[in-house]
């Protein structure tokens, strides 16, 4: 059977780490729940959603750069992501719901889970106990086959449109890919220097996501020439980038280090600019609201670094902005 021009088989083998991973990531969450550990200290840690996303956008630019395919080929590369989570998540829902174990799967009253369904078409539903219960989504099977009748299909699309998006800036991806790497390590550092009680006035600065970003910035849009951008539309796109990577690290390690409660720099309210008192989703509402400022600055600061390469570049050599 082929769909697009390749087999199944090919498909497999495309994504078959990413598979892997999902699976492995399925597994740890299943047995973190198990293990007895409050939901809203790891659930954003052990997320098959976010990690799913993320494999969508980065296949997209793996697609791209080993040729696999185009767009039309991403569909069903997604399909074998979402199909390994939703699968593993109606299998997690049935045994943790049937078998009355805990977990982050089946919770409800937990996170996006309601406990009780019923009171969301007012007192119509209220007035059919049937319909009620079927809309009750603590009964493990009107969840699970919830997951796969709804939550699968649109989230199916949603992964295609990250993996295209992937696809679609792949030149530019590859050419960060350090750059990630490094932001990446980064937050990794700054999570541990934070969660090892380092004063915050100390540790905040050498682990700082945002002066890193801001060298970033000017780093790569003074290597650009070389790779061959060499527009000054194209520092938009490589700032911009920058940035975006950026805000969706501080706000994943706001999430995770206020669900885990643990001493950190994500989300430490009264020190450096943040108020005291300041909710985790204010916070994060902040970072959103700033990033098209930040994207911006990032995009300047890569104009900065293309204008300062040009001018050391021979003027034969120079190509029109």
């Amino acid at each position: 059977m082929t769909l697009f021009g390749k087999s199944l088989r090919d498909y497999l083998v495309f994504t078959r780490i990413g598979i892997v991973l999902i699976l492995l990531m399925g597994l740890a969450r299943f047995l973190v729940g198990l293990s007895g550990v409050p939901y809203d200290k790891a659930t954003n840690l052990l997320s098959l959603t976010i990690l799913t996303m993320l494999l969508s956008f980065l296949y997209g630019q793996k697609a791209a750069q080993i040729g696999f395919g185009g767009y039309r080929q991403l569909l069903p590369a997604v399909c074998m992501f979402s199909a390994s989570m939703y699968g593993f998540i109606f299998a997690a829902i049935l045994i943790q719901g049937l078998g009355g174990i805990p977990g982050y799967f089946h919770a409800p009253g937990s996170g996006m889970m309601a406990m009780d369904m019923g009171h969301v078409s007012g007192q119509h539903i209220a007035a059919l106990p049937s319909i009620k219960t079927w809309l009750n989504v603590s009964n493990p099977f009107v969840h699970a086959f919830g997951q796969l009748l709804i939550a699968m299909p649109v989230s199916t699309l949603f992964f295609w449109g990250l993996a295209s998006l992937g696809f679609l800036l792949s030149r530019y991806l590859g050419y960060l890919r350090n750059a990630f790497l490094l932001l990446a390590a980064m937050a990794v550092l700054r999570f541990l220097v934070g969660a090892a009680g380092v004063p915050y006035v100390v540790g905040t600065w050498f682990t700082s996501l945002t002066l890193l970003a801001i060298a970033l910035s000017v780093y790569y849009g003074y290597r650009a020439p070389s790779k061959g951008f060499s527009r000054y539309h194209q520092m938009f796109v490589i700032g911009t980038l920058i940035a975006a990577g950026t805000t969706l690290l501080v706000i994943y390690g706001i999430a995770v280090t206020a669900g885990l409660g643990i001493p950190n720099y994500f989300h430490a309210p009264g020190e450096g600019f943040l108020p005291q008192g300041i909710s985790v989703s204010r916070h994060i509402l902040g970072h959103l609201q700033f990033s098209v400022l930040n994207m911006l600055l990032s995009s300047l600061l890569a104009c900065v670094g293309l204008f300062l390469a040009k001018r050391r570049l021979p003027a034969p050599a120079r190509q029109p902005a």
